[in-house]
C-alpha cells in the first residue's frame, strides 16, 4: 500500500509530498534531503541510478525526470510489488510534468503552486485498504457482509463462484476514508488460487471467518496452512463467528492460541453487532496498516 509521494526539484528542494496517514511533518524534509543526497551519491560514483530502497518496514521506488531534475518517490509496504509502484510513479510523472511544465521551466523555488497536486493524487493513485473475509460455507460471511453499509454487490468470477463486494466509508481513522471488503469462499480461493493472484497479492487483510466450533475450526487451521503460503504480504486475523452458542463455541481466546492470529470474538445476533462489526475492521485496519506505517 501506498504510504507516501515525495516531489523533489532541482538542488533537493521538496515540491510536493503526499502523506496518506499523516499530516507533513518535519520528517518529510529530512526523508527529501536523504532521497537526494542518496541520489547524488549514485551518481557521483556512477553507479547509475536509484530504482528502489528497501528498509524495514517500508520501500522507496524512485523515478527521475532528467529533463527537469526532478526525483519522483512512492513509498510502499516492504512487501509490495514494485511493479504497481512503478505504474503509479508514470502517471505521477507524466501527470505532474504536463501540468506544470512552465513553472518548471523557470524554476523559481516557489512550492506553492504544486499544493493543488493533492486533487489528482486522490482521484487516480490512492487505493482503499482491501480485506478479504473468507471461510467455509454456514460460518456467516453473507450475514457479517449484510451488517455492513451501502449495498452489498456480487461479482462472479470465470467459474461462477460468486465474491460480494463492498466499499464502506470509515471514520475515526488516520488517512482511511473508506476500505474495499470481499467475501469469498474459503475452499474456493484456495481451490482457485491462480485464478485469485491478483485479488490476493493486493489484499492488506484476510480475515478467516469460523463457527467456532471443533470440526470447523480444524479444516480451517488445515486450510490456512495452505493459504498462507499463497499470499504474500496480508495480515491474517480471526473471526470467530457464533460466539453465542455457548454449548458448542469454543471460546476466542483459545481459537487465539490454536491460530496463534488476533481473534475477534462476534455474534451477529448480539446488541450493537453492527457498531461492532464496524469497530473490528477498523481495529484490524489499525493493527495492518496505521501501527505498522507510524512505527
Amino acid at each position: 500500500m501506498i504510504s507516501k509521494i515525495f516531489i523533489i526539484g532541482p538542488g533537493g528542494i521538496l515540491c510536493y509530498t503526499k502523506n496518506f496517514f499523516n499530516k507533513m511533518d518535519k520528517d518529510d524534509e529530512v526523508i527529501s534531503g536523504y532521497i537526494t543526497a542518496v541520489s547524488d551519491f549514485a551518481r557521483e560514483i556512477k553507479g547509475g541510478k536509484i530504482e528502489s530502497l528497501i528498509f524495514k518496514n517500508f520501500k522507496l521506488v524512485y523515478s527521475y525526470s532528467h529533463e527537469f531534475k526532478c526525483i519522483f518517490v512512492i513509498v510502499i509496504d516492504k512487501d509490495d510489488l514494485e511493479e504497481s509502484a512503478r505504474n503509479n510513479l508514470k502517471l505521477i510523472k507524466t501527470e505532474f510534468i504536463k501540468r506544470y511544465r512552465p513553472y518548471l521551466e523557470t524554476w523559481t523555488g516557489l512550492v506553492s503552486i504544486f499544493n493543488n497536486f493533492d486533487g489528482f493524487i486522490e482521484e487516480n493513485i490512492y487505493i482503499p485498504p482491501n480485506i478479504i473475509l473468507t471461510g467455509e460455507k454456514g460460518v456467516g460471511k453473507t450475514t457479517l457482509m449484510n451488517l455492513l453499509p451501502t449495498e452489498t454487490i456480487i461479482e462472479l468470477d470465470d467459474n461462477m463462484n460468486e465474491i460480494l463486494f463492498k466499499q464502506i466509508k470509515l471514520s475515526g481513522l488516520s488517512g482511511i476514508k473508506e476500505c474495499i471488503i470481499r467475501a469469498i469462499n474459503l475452499n474456493t480461493l484456495i481451490n482457485y488460487s491462480d485464478l485469485y493472484k491478483e485479488m490476493l497479492n493486493s489484499a492488506d487483510i484476510i480475515c478467516l471467518i469460523t463457527n467456532s466450533g471443533a470440526t470447523n475450526l480444524a479444516r480451517t487451521q488445515r486450510l490456512f496452512s495452505l493459504l498462507k503460503n499463497k499470499v504474500p504480504k496480508s495480515n491474517f486475523f480471526i473471526l470467530a463467528n457464533f460466539q453465542d452458542k455457548k454449548a458448542i463455541a469454543i471460546d476466542s481466546k483459545k481459537i487465539e492460541e490454536m491460530f496463534g492470529l488476533k481473534t475477534f470474538s462476534f455474534s451477529a445476533i448480539q446488541d450493537l453487532s453492527k457498531e461492532k462489526i464496524i469497530n473490528i475492521i477498523k481495529e484490524m485496519l489499525t493493527i495492518s496498516i496505521l501501527n505498522n506505517i507510524n512505527g
